[in-house]
């Protein structure tokens, strides 16, 4: 199946060191790479990650981590990419 959700790049206990702005040490408990739209659905369709908070990633240089993310943090990796729109319930993200 194209969007199984199994063929996720997910990584856990990440350093986010190279992720953030002054390269602060901290830790993803749970790191997913989209590389792009099937990985979004992929993502949706998680039994388990797709009802967690999220923390979105794109290049990192405008993102100062303090302590360690409470949530999975997707890390854009799709050339292209922009923040359509972000409400309190979904982020709006045109991909390529």
């Amino acid at each position: 199946m194209a969007d199984d959700p199994n063929d996720l790049p997910i990584e856990y206990g990440q350093s986010l060191r190279g992720y953030n702005t002054f390269g602060l040490p901290a830790v993803a408990h749970t790191l997913v790479h989209l590389r792009g739209d099937a990985d979004v659905r992929r993502l949706a369709a998680h039994p388990e990650l797709a009802r967690q908070p999220k923390l979105v990633l794109g290049g990192g240089s405008n993102i100062v981590l303090t302590r360690d993310p409470q949530a999975v943090v997707l890390r854009v990796a799709v050339p292209g990419r922009r923040l359509v729109e972000a409400r309190d319930d979904a982020w709006i993200v045109e991909l390529g």
